[in-house]
């Protein structure tokens, strides 16, 4: 079994034999796996809420909950998708992420013929639902999940410094993206933007999938960062211990880093795909035009590479603990800034916030777990984690909905939204790495 999994790894081509260590180009084609799920992300579907209102004839409160139900749908089903992960490895896994992603798209390029025979408002919310269940479970959960969890497998000691290169390209490309996607939809339609998104995605990251993305460097007889490093050579000590025993899903479970860490990127998951869902509703309440709203996210990605540079260094070296507290603070700063973006100086808040707590979220999304609780179920736990994330960007476009309306302007949801990262740092102090335990009492 072994020598045949070895084998299926050495075509096209062995990784072993590469001039340089294969899991840089495990970096490359993940960071262009993981950009290429940005129509299943939030950010990418804020874009075309506006088109799906007209084109479906659903409220925005009414879209949002069609959306809310597909994302809730698709996190009950990605613990699942975790398991297989680790049964079927990640390039079987990423070839049918990104099929399913592409023939999601193009089903839902068709979502106003599929609707315009239905009255009920109950059809219409099930496949409207439906779509968003599609997009989102292969994009947002499947095709993300694999590319981060392969990139935690290739590294160990330089795990950190893999991550922060391959967000800065992710980061920037998200933030991005709400500009370019706009320019598709205005320059063909919101229907052919999704069907070239869809071809491009379906075969060419399925292709992507099968020549470059392996499971782990043991299969193609290499390990972990291409060689053994002397820890003490890379500043390693109790800040960032080794990582000598594999969690079950369970054990992790257990643990009181796991809820805390969860909790935090599951809040900032919440909000900041509420933010990028209703992006041009709370723009236009404070006079900004499409253009000018959209205009913020470049900003936001430049914010947000600078971040991830120094992030990336300085994570390999010290505990995730303060990672986890400045996200904290970051949250609060974004919420204070999404205000008023109209002003000069909370629209600064607003994109200094965005981008230090998104540029560190996606690091400790692909660092925490391998790190805390090792790689033999990495797997199973980031599927789990991810589905957390995922129903709470389910239920964040709702909770913004709903509290809008009820009060008349998204005023109180930001108020809101500063007091949960505030009630988070506190128990954040108390973070340690459960690997401690099991440390050699000579280290």
């Amino acid at each position: 079994m072994n020598s045949e999994i070895k084998k299926s790894n050495n075509f096209p081509f062995a990784p072993a034999k590469w001039p340089f260590f294969y899991g840089w180009v495990i970096v490359a084609a993940t960071t262009i796996g993981t950009i290429a799920s940005v129509p299943g992300q939030t950010i990418g579907v804020g874009v075309f809420t506006d088109k799906l209102i007209n084109a479906i004839g659903l409220s925005r409160t009414q879209l949002a909950q069609a959306y809310m139900l597909g994302t809730v749908t698709s996190s009950f089903l990605l613990p699942y998708a975790g398991t297989i992960l680790d049964k079927l490895g990640s390039r079987i896994m990423v070839m049918v992420s990104a099929a399913g992603l592409g023939v999601s798209l193009l089903l839902l390029s068709q979502i106003d013929l599929l609707t315009a025979q239905i009255e009920s408002f109950a059809g219409l919310l099930i496949i409207t639902a439906v779509g968003f269940l599609l997009i989102r479970f292969f994009g947002q959960g499947c095709l993300t999940l694999t590319s981060r969890v392969t990139i935690g497998k290739w590294f160990n000691h330089r795990r950190g410094l893999a991550t922060g290169i391959s967000s800065i390209f992710i980061a920037y490309s998200f933030n991005a993206s709400p500009a370019f996607l706009n320019y598709l939809v205005t320059t063909f339609t919101w229907q052919q933007t999704y069907i070239i998104l869809g071809l491009i995605i379906g075969l060419g990251i399925t292709a992507l999938g099968w020549v470059f993305y392996r499971d782990n460097p043991e299969q193609c007889g290499l390990i972990m960062d291409g060689k053994k490093i002397d820890p003490a050579s890379i500043s390693i000590n109790k800040k960032v211990p080794e990582t000598v025993r594999s969690f079950t899903r369970l054990e992790a479970l257990k643990t009181f880093p796991f809820w805390i860490f969860a909790a935090a990127t599951s809040w900032q998951a919440l909000m900041m795909t509420a933010v990028s869902f209703h992006i041009t509703s709370i723009g236009k309440e404070v006079a900004l035009t499409r253009d000018q709203t959209y205009a913020l996210f470049p900003i936001i990605g430049i914010v947000t590479a600078i971040v991830t540079i120094l992030a990336a260094w300085i994570s390999d070296k010290t505990r995730l603990k303060w990672f986890l507290l400045i996200t904290l603070a970051a949250q609060f700063v974004a919420a204070l800034g999404a205000y008023n973006i109209s002003l000069p100086i909370l629209q600064n808040l607003f994109i200094a916030g965005y981008a230090v707590s998104g540029s560190i979220f996606a690091l400790l999304l692909t660092i925490t777990w391998p790190r805390y609780y090792g790689r033999k179920h990495l797997g199973a736990i980031s599927g789990l984690v991810t589905s957390m994330i995922v129903f709470a960007s389910a239920i964040g476009p709702y909770i913004f909905s709903i509290l809008r309306d009820y009060s008349g302007s998204y005023d109180l949801v930001f108020k809101l939204s500063m007091v949960v990262p505030l009630l988070l740092i506190v128990p954040g102090f108390f973070v340690v790495n459960p690997q401690l335990k099991f440390q050699d009492t000579s280290n």
